[in-house]
């Protein structure tokens, strides 16, 4: 049976024929709706926004969008590329963005990292920031009004429906929007101007990072009253390890006085990128190499569960070697991908510090983002499924390790075929329900491990074996002879690139130069490791002090002033080591900075006692997770 269209899909299409091929219907809301459409002549895909034919006075106030967000030409704003009537319908041809809502994001996927967080409300507030500037307030900033390409991350507002510009005045007096991301000034029917817009984008931000929103409400005047009334609960109190400047900025855009907001978008935009996330983007090698997964994973994981559970049964046998090899046998294909991956990498230039840095980043994001996660209460079926899983599996493991013996039960009923069929139902029923309520739990989230528990465990392995000489060797063997340098080694932590460049320099001098400086290697090392330490120290008290009360102050104070003194000393070490390459043939200098570096031993002890003193500090100020 063929598939019901439309009429006015049918209609339109008539009336645009020749112009627009339209494709598909892609949304629809109080103002129009959208099809995805191809323009005849120019060949490029377009969203088309239509208003059927209706009351002059939407006619009216859907074709002052058009013009409103055609006059408006911004990276960050969705184009507009025409404005026309076909027969009884009002219409728009826009640019269309691959892609999807933030909205749409949000729901399908949680809450964003701080990080990807900052990036997008920098660049809606710019654009917002371009639109003030020619006097047009959207005045419905939400989340489904927010864009985000597919191809390139970028946010591009879109909706400009109630927009207002200083020519207007049919909406003053009047409350319009969304009533969640209102304003208190547009709640209450006030004058409204840019700040309004910043205030909207702040709850956007509370949302895109809490996963909740700062006001609601059962009803609309009971929401409307909290938007206008009552303060909004500190973000950084909704979630746990946010940087302090973007918490900051989102509570001061939601400040009931628009004059205590930021002033201009342009100033929220700068206010986001003083202060950049400290974790920057790892090149695309990188990442790569660490997004990597074998596509025969599956194939291996079911060949050794196999043979694991043969190994278990044959355990009081002696046999078990056998089946033990097989059990591993999938370690040599799987090990073989990752390590044609990882020379690729090593042949692009980076090093062993690249990838044991790629690492540690890769496993804090992970953290970040189980840190989202909630464990409520399971519901009772929950409960019932994981202890039916758990049981399940315990029954198939004492059956396979042959605690209750299923080959004397099958010796003992040899005789007879359907009491042998019963059998070997008993030994493997068990491990089939173990595996379908496994599947189900996995599929409805169910916890099997606590939250706290798997975020220690998250990547330990990884680190600890990138990190251990078994790591060091790999890398080593891997390492091509002729390796080309990459394009761009912006993401590595100060200490990180001066501890390379002085490995690079030293390894370079004369044999009798590093003979007399041998300790060097290690002094730098140590000086790197100190330094990670102590940014390290730096992002955590700053998480911890968010609220801004300067209770962590001086432990702050101090890890800052110990990063910045093991920079120095690396930076130090460098520029004497340029000196001997450049001639200078007197080592005192730096044999001086070395003897100075070894004092680092003593800045570990009192770095050290710094952190104690978080620890002593932060109980006392907990930061509530979301309920």
């Amino acid at each position: 049976m063929a598939a019901r269209v439309d009429p006015e899909f049918l209609e339109l299409q008539s009336a645009l024929a020749g112009e627009y091929s339209l494709e598909r219907e892609l949304g629809r809301g109080g103002m129009g709706i959208v099809y995805l459409a191809r323009e005849v002549q120019l060949n490029r895909l377009v969203a088309i926004k239509v208003l059927p034919g209706t009351r002059p006075e939407l006619r009216e106030r859907f074709v002052r969008e058009a013009r409103t967000a055609a006059s408006l030409s911004h990276p960050n704003i969705v184009p507009i590329y025409r404005v026309g009537e076909a027969g009884e319908f009002v219409y728009f041809a826009m640019a269309f963005v691959d892609g999807e809502t933030l909205g749409e994001r949000l729901r399908l996927r949680g809450p964003l990292s701080p990080a990807v967080a900052t990036r997008l409300l920098r660049e809606v507030a710019w654009a917002l920031a371009y639109a003030h500037g020619r006097g047009v307030v959207h005045r419905d900033v939400k989340p489904d009004n927010i864009l985000i390409e597919k191809a390139t991350g970028r946010a591009l507002v879109t909706d400009f429906g109630i927009a207002t510009g200083d020519d207007d005045g049919e909406s003053a007096g009047r409350i319009m929007g969304t009533a969640q991301f209102m304003s208190p000034e547009q709640a209450t029917g006030g004058v409204v101007d840019g700040r309004s817009d910043l205030y909207s984008l702040g709850i956007v931000g509370y949302l895109a990072l809490s996963g909740r929103l700062p006001f609601d409400a059962e009803t609309l005047p009971a929401l409307l009253a909290r938007q206008v009334n009552e303060p909004a609960t500190p973000l950084a109190r909704a979630v746990s390890g946010l940087p302090r400047p973007l918490a900051a900025s989102i509570d001061r855009c939601l400040r009931k006085d628009a004059a205590e907001r930021f002033a201009t978008g342009e100033a929220m935009a700068d206010a986001l990128d003083e202060f950049p996330s400290n974790r920057t983007q790892l090149p695309a090698p990188l990442r790569l190499w660490l997004r990597a997964s074998d596509p025969l994973k599956p194939l291996y994981l079911m060949w050794s569960t196999v043979f694991f559970m043969g190994t278990l049964s044959e355990l009081r046998r002696g046999d078990w070697p056998v089946t033990l090899a097989f059990m591993l046998l999938p370690a040599i294909p799987s090990f073989t991908f990752h390590a044609r991956k990882l020379r690729k990498v090593l042949g692009a230039g980076y090093t062993l510090p690249d990838v044991q840095h790629a690492v540690k980043l890769w496993q804090a994001e992970k953290r970040e983002e189980l840190a989202f996660e909630r464990e409520g209460q399971l519901s009772r079926g929950f409960q019932i499924l994981r202890g039916a899983t758990i049981g399940f599996a315990a029954l198939f493991g004492l059956l396979v390790t042959r605690v209750i013996d299923p080959y004397s039960l099958l010796r003992w009923v040899s005789h007879s075929l359907p009491a042998r069929v019963l059998a070997m139902a008993v030994v493997a029923v068990p491990g089939v329900a173990a595996v379908v309520s496994a599947i189900a739990s996995h599929a409805l989230g169910v916890p099997f491990v606590p939250r706290d528990l798997r975020r220690r465990l998250t990547g330990a392995v990884r680190t600890w074996f990138w990190s251990s000489r078994a790591g060091a060797l790999v890398t080593r063997l891997l390492t091509p002879k002729r390796r080309d340098r990459p394009v761009s080694l912006d993401y590595r932590p100060t200490e990180m690139a001066l501890g390379l460049a002085v490995g690079d320099l030293f390894d370079a001098l004369p044999k009798s130069y590093r003979i007399h400086l041998a300790e060097l290697p290690d002094v730098v090392r140590r000086l790197e490791a100190h330094a990670a330490a102590c940014r390290a120290d730096v992002e955590r008290v700053e998480s911890l002090d968010a609220g801004g009360d300067g209770a962590l102050a001086a432990p702050r104070a101090h890890a800052r002033e110990s990063l910045a003194q093991a920079v120095a000393a690396l930076e130090s070490i460098r520029l004497d080591l340029l000196r001997l390459h450049g001639g200078e043939t007197d080592l005192r200098p730096i044999t001086s900075v070395l003897e100075a570096s070894q004092q680092m031993g003593i800045e570990l002890a009192r770095l050290t006692n710094a952190r104690g003193e978080v620890e002593a500090i932060a109980p006392a100020k907990p930061i509530p997770t979301p309920a």
